[in-house]
């Protein structure tokens, strides 16, 4: 598409979805298809981790944890030194250039894996990976914010929601099937996983020259932005300062990474250990952990669609802060279970699924709404700056808490931060009138910034 020729007057429609202004089909069906072929990208070497670590480079178990705490560190650093220079390029270069090379990139990184030899590769192959990932994370909240329409950025979040769980599954599935497929081919389990990883980097490099075929290009507001990268982060930091609801989007952000990690690892090491601590031995304490952790996944995954429709009728900042309440509600009860696996235990791990796609939901429509179009990459890649963080700051301190507290501890935290900004979010509603129903015609999406200084 050119990036100079004007908005056609409405965007393509797909029954209840309705895009913006300018989407071509062939644009919205791209953004679908980027929202389910990009998670098997994003998760699949998280999964994979340890297989490559045993079978491909010979790594005891017994030094998982200190590979994988110095690749982890990689990984976040590079994420938090490119996120918000991703979001200011994109409102200068337009999203798709550097969704589609950013996902190339990720190919590099899976192939720079399937070559390894030694732990000095992985690290390599990580930081290469994690150079296209972070240029990938902002670019996946950037398109969020530009396809929908205003009236449809709940639906079109909770549509996308369901499409980001079943890559999410698809990442597993796969990981589960391919060294077997290989294997049953005669090829040993190292070569199996090299394998794995070049059908990897194949499904990355298919995916980046469709996103390069098929998304808009340009920028939204039609105009490329000439302004320095130092100015745009300014700018990112100003509509924080002067718009509290995205005040509260930065903090929401920080909280709905900070969830996603939290789930990933300490959830699951706490549940292992709760299980083993009840007499069962290593498959059925993992069994049992991986039943709860499923429960999350599951429930967070069915309740997209309504939390959705939801965003679209109620007011975007009162959907926040319930989506907090609903997560701070689930990861204290969750937390504070002697005996997780209960029915007190197993009802607070369903909240922590909602509220965890509560969060990350209502976050993305209330930012989507509140940023002005010329300037939606530098505010998005500062609340990708905000996630980055929030993922370290978890790390650390649910590590210290796991470790010298209590083995719930990181649950318990997480809890209480998402109340935290729960309060902020309920203080700037009840400033702002404690508005029920949303109003389209509070949207600053379509807004430019053009008049402030230079």
């Amino acid at each position: 598409m050119n990036a100079d020729r004007p908005p056609s007057p409405a965007g393509y429609r797909l029954g209840p979805l309705q895009f913006a202004a300018g989407i071509s089909a062939t644009n919205a069906w791209t953004y679908l298809y980027s929202a389910f072929a990009i998670m098997p990208i994003v998760s699949f070497l998280s999964f994979s981790q340890p297989y490559v670590l045993t079978e491909i480079i010979g790594i005891p178990p017994q030094r998982h944890g200190q590979v994988t705490g110095w690749l982890t560190t990689i990984h976040e650093v590079v994420i938090l030194a490119l996120v918000s220079v991703a979001g200011a390029l994109s409102d200068r270069v337009g999203r798709r250039p550097l969704f589609a090379a950013g996902t190339l990139v990720t190919a590099f990184g899976f192939a720079v894996y399937a070559l390894a030899d030694a732990i000095g590769d992985l690290y390599v192959g990580r930081f290469v990976y994690a150079v296209g990932l972070g240029f990938v994370s902002v670019m996946i909240a950037v398109t969020a914010a530009d396809y929908p329409a205003e009236g449809a950025r709940g639906r079109m979040a909770g549509t996308t929601g369901v499409l980001n769980g079943l890559g999410v599954g698809l990442a597993t599935a796969l990981f589960a099937a391919m060294p077997a497929y290989f294997q049953a081919r005669g090829v040993g389990s190292a070569e199996a996983g090299r394998y794995m990883l070049w059908a990897m980097a194949a499904v990355a490099a298919g995916t980046a020259l469709a996103l390069q075929l098929g998304l808009q290009g340009g920028t939204p507001s039609g105009q490329r932005s000439r302004i320095g990268l130092v100015r745009v982060l300014q700018i990112g930091l100003r509509q924080g300062r002067d718009n509290p609801r995205v005040l509260v989007c930065y903090a929401g952000a920080f909280i709905s990474r900070a969830d996603l990690t939290l789930v990933a690892t300490f959830v699951s090491l706490w549940l292992q250990r709760a299980a083993r601590d009840e007499g069962l031995d290593g498959p059925e304490a993992i069994k049992r952990a991986g039943f709860m952790f499923m429960l999350i996944q599951l429930s967070s995954l069915l309740s997209a669609p309504l939390i959705g429709m939801l965003v679209d009728r109620w007011h975007r900042l009162a959907c926040v802060l319930a989506a907090l309440a609903v997560g701070g509600t689930g990861y204290l009860v969750l937390g504070l279970q002697e005996h997780p696996f209960g029915p007190a235990g197993y009802a607070g791990g369903v909240l922590v699924g909602i509220g965890q796609m509560s969060v990350i939901l209502t976050v993305t429509a209330l930012l989507g709404q509140e940023t002005p179009i010329d300037r939606r990459g530098a505010v998005i890649g500062l609340a990708g700056l905000c996630g980055s963080l929030g993922i370290l700051s978890t790390s650390l301190a649910g590590g210290y808490l796991f470790d010298y507290w209590r083995i719930s501890g990181p649950i318990l935290l997480v809890g209480a931060a998402n109340f935290a900004v729960g309060l902020l979010a309920l203080r700037v509603w009840l400033r702002d009138g404690r508005p029920l129903r949303f109003d389209p015609r509070e949207a600053r999406a379509g807004s430019a910034l053009d008049t402030l200084p230079h």
